[in-house]
Protein backbone atom coordinates (compact mmCIF):
# COMPACT_ATOMS: atom_id res chain seq x y z
CA UNK A 1 0.00 0.00 0.00
CA UNK A 2 1.39 3.48 -0.91
CA UNK A 3 1.79 6.01 1.24
CA UNK A 4 0.22 9.20 0.18
CA UNK A 5 -0.37 12.14 2.80
CA UNK A 6 -3.72 13.72 3.22
CA UNK A 7 -3.95 16.82 0.88
CA UNK A 8 -7.55 17.46 1.38
CA UNK A 9 -11.12 16.38 1.70
CA UNK A 10 -12.95 14.57 -0.54
CA UNK A 11 -16.25 14.70 0.31
CA UNK A 12 -16.92 15.21 3.83
CA UNK A 13 -16.88 11.89 5.92
CA UNK A 14 -16.42 9.71 2.91
CA UNK A 15 -13.75 6.80 3.11
CA UNK A 16 -12.32 8.31 6.78
CA UNK A 17 -11.75 4.64 7.97
CA UNK A 18 -10.01 4.05 5.17
CA UNK A 19 -7.47 7.36 5.14
CA UNK A 20 -6.73 6.65 8.62
CA UNK A 21 -5.26 3.28 8.08
CA UNK A 22 -3.21 4.55 5.97
CA UNK A 23 -1.69 7.44 7.64
CA UNK A 24 -1.54 5.08 10.42
CA UNK A 25 0.65 2.57 7.91
CA UNK A 26 2.78 5.51 6.35
CA UNK A 27 4.04 5.96 10.57
CA UNK A 28 3.95 9.47 12.23
CA UNK A 29 4.37 12.57 9.81
CA UNK A 30 8.67 13.16 10.07
CA UNK A 31 9.97 15.78 12.66
CA UNK A 32 11.64 18.17 10.45
CA UNK A 33 14.87 18.90 13.01
CA UNK A 34 16.25 22.63 12.74
CA UNK A 35 20.38 22.72 12.34
CA UNK A 36 22.01 25.01 13.81
CA UNK A 37 23.55 27.59 11.83
CA UNK A 38 26.97 28.34 12.11
CA UNK A 39 27.75 31.64 10.66
CA UNK A 40 28.70 33.92 13.90
CA UNK A 41 30.98 31.72 15.41
CA UNK A 42 34.52 32.83 16.79
CA UNK A 43 37.71 31.02 16.85
CA UNK A 44 40.12 32.22 20.16
CA UNK A 45 42.24 30.76 22.67
CA UNK A 46 40.83 28.68 25.57
CA UNK A 47 41.35 30.38 28.67
CA UNK A 48 40.98 27.93 32.00
CA UNK A 49 37.22 28.89 32.80
CA UNK A 50 36.24 27.16 29.31
CA UNK A 51 37.56 23.92 31.38
CA UNK A 52 33.66 22.97 32.13
CA UNK A 53 32.62 23.78 28.20
CA UNK A 54 35.76 21.81 27.03
CA UNK A 55 34.93 18.49 28.64
CA UNK A 56 31.12 18.71 28.83
CA UNK A 57 31.66 18.76 24.34
CA UNK A 58 34.39 16.70 24.25
CA UNK A 59 31.73 13.86 26.40
CA UNK A 60 28.94 14.83 24.02
CA UNK A 61 31.05 14.40 20.89
CA UNK A 62 32.13 10.42 22.18
CA UNK A 63 28.73 9.48 23.14
CA UNK A 64 27.93 9.90 19.31
CA UNK A 65 31.02 8.07 18.50
CA UNK A 66 29.66 4.55 16.84
CA UNK A 67 31.24 2.22 19.28
CA UNK A 68 29.88 0.33 22.65
CA UNK A 69 28.61 2.61 25.26
CA UNK A 70 31.38 0.89 27.96
CA UNK A 71 34.32 1.55 25.70
CA UNK A 72 32.79 5.20 25.51
CA UNK A 73 31.92 5.35 28.83
CA UNK A 74 35.79 4.72 29.71
CA UNK A 75 36.96 6.66 27.16
CA UNK A 76 35.47 10.37 28.07
CA UNK A 77 37.77 10.87 31.11
CA UNK A 78 40.66 10.25 29.78
CA UNK A 79 39.96 12.34 26.33
CA UNK A 80 39.07 15.57 28.34
CA UNK A 81 41.28 18.19 29.65
CA UNK A 82 42.36 19.75 32.93
CA UNK A 83 44.46 22.87 33.66
CA UNK A 84 47.81 21.14 33.59
CA UNK A 85 47.13 20.10 29.78
CA UNK A 86 46.22 23.43 29.23
CA UNK A 87 49.24 24.48 30.45
CA UNK A 88 51.18 22.28 27.96
CA UNK A 89 48.89 22.08 25.00
CA UNK A 90 47.90 25.63 22.83
CA UNK A 91 43.98 24.88 22.67
CA UNK A 92 41.69 27.32 20.52
CA UNK A 93 37.43 27.33 21.16
CA UNK A 94 35.38 27.77 18.59
CA UNK A 95 32.60 30.09 20.36
CA UNK A 96 28.71 30.67 19.40
CA UNK A 97 26.89 32.88 21.42
CA UNK A 98 29.18 32.13 24.24
CA UNK A 99 29.11 28.54 24.20
CA UNK A 100 31.99 26.44 23.05
CA UNK A 101 31.14 24.41 20.39
CA UNK A 102 34.46 23.03 18.96
CA UNK A 103 37.65 22.98 20.31
CA UNK A 104 41.03 21.90 19.03
CA UNK A 105 44.26 20.91 21.07
CA UNK A 106 47.89 20.36 19.82
CA UNK A 107 51.08 20.01 21.69
CA UNK A 108 53.79 22.98 21.01
CA UNK A 109 56.05 22.26 24.10
CA UNK A 110 57.94 19.51 22.24
CA UNK A 111 59.45 19.30 18.82
CA UNK A 112 59.30 15.15 17.80
CA UNK A 113 61.08 13.38 15.56
CA UNK A 114 58.46 12.01 12.91
CA UNK A 115 58.13 10.25 9.91
CA UNK A 116 58.66 13.37 7.61
CA UNK A 117 60.94 15.06 9.99
CA UNK A 118 60.46 17.68 13.06
CA UNK A 119 56.87 18.48 13.94
CA UNK A 120 54.26 18.97 16.64
CA UNK A 121 51.66 16.67 17.29
CA UNK A 122 47.83 17.47 16.54
CA UNK A 123 46.08 16.35 19.90
CA UNK A 124 42.42 16.29 19.52
CA UNK A 125 39.42 17.94 17.56
CA UNK A 126 35.90 18.00 18.96
CA UNK A 127 33.01 19.77 17.76
CA UNK A 128 29.53 19.36 18.71
CA UNK A 129 27.56 16.85 17.32
CA UNK A 130 24.31 18.61 16.10
CA UNK A 131 26.63 21.16 14.14
CA UNK A 132 29.10 18.79 12.57
CA UNK A 133 29.48 19.61 8.52
CA UNK A 134 29.30 23.51 8.39
CA UNK A 135 33.10 24.37 8.96
CA UNK A 136 33.95 24.61 12.47
CA UNK A 137 36.20 21.86 12.51
CA UNK A 138 37.83 23.70 9.27
CA UNK A 139 38.55 26.36 10.95
CA UNK A 140 39.53 24.94 14.34
CA UNK A 141 42.04 23.64 12.01
CA UNK A 142 42.72 26.32 10.49
CA UNK A 143 43.49 28.25 13.59
CA UNK A 144 45.69 25.62 14.30
CA UNK A 145 48.17 25.36 11.29
CA UNK A 146 48.89 29.20 11.46
CA UNK A 147 50.13 29.09 15.42
CA UNK A 148 52.39 26.13 14.27
CA UNK A 149 53.54 28.00 11.53
CA UNK A 150 53.77 30.98 13.74
CA UNK A 151 56.38 28.98 15.84
CA UNK A 152 58.17 27.60 12.55
CA UNK A 153 56.82 24.28 13.24
CA UNK A 154 57.08 22.05 9.79
CA UNK A 155 54.36 19.74 10.40
CA UNK A 156 51.88 18.29 12.70
CA UNK A 157 50.98 14.66 13.34
CA UNK A 158 47.60 13.87 13.32
CA UNK A 159 46.69 10.46 15.08
CA UNK A 160 43.04 10.16 14.50
CA UNK A 161 40.45 8.09 15.97
CA UNK A 162 38.79 5.51 13.83
CA UNK A 163 35.34 7.30 14.15
CA UNK A 164 37.60 10.87 12.22
CA UNK A 165 39.72 9.00 9.70
CA UNK A 166 37.38 9.82 6.97
CA UNK A 167 37.08 13.09 8.41
CA UNK A 168 40.77 14.23 7.65
CA UNK A 169 41.15 12.13 4.60
CA UNK A 170 38.47 14.65 3.11
CA UNK A 171 40.17 17.32 4.48
CA UNK A 172 43.54 16.39 2.22
CA UNK A 173 45.90 15.53 4.70
CA UNK A 174 48.12 12.62 3.60
CA UNK A 175 47.65 9.44 5.24
CA UNK A 176 51.14 8.02 6.54
CA UNK A 177 51.32 4.35 6.07
CA UNK A 178 51.56 2.46 9.68
CA UNK A 179 54.53 -0.18 10.10
CA UNK A 180 52.89 -3.60 12.78
CA UNK A 181 52.63 -2.16 15.94
CA UNK A 182 51.93 1.80 14.93
CA UNK A 183 48.78 3.66 15.55
CA UNK A 184 46.94 2.71 12.40
CA UNK A 185 45.47 6.21 11.37
CA UNK A 186 47.98 8.73 10.89
CA UNK A 187 48.12 12.07 9.08
CA UNK A 188 50.72 14.34 8.19
CA UNK A 189 49.78 17.77 7.72
CA UNK A 190 52.72 19.71 6.09
CA UNK A 191 53.15 23.37 7.63
CA UNK A 192 56.78 24.48 6.06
Amino acid sequence: MACKQNSGVSGQFRNQRRKRRQNLACGPKPVRVRRIRMKNFKVRRALPSDLPKINSLIELAVINWPMAKRVKRLAVPVLQYDETDLAFLEVHVANYKDEVVGIAAWDATTSQNLPNGQGGLFHGLYVLPLIQGQGVGEKLMQAVFEDARARQVNGLLIKAQRVSKDYFAHQGIPALAANDGEYPWQYWKELA
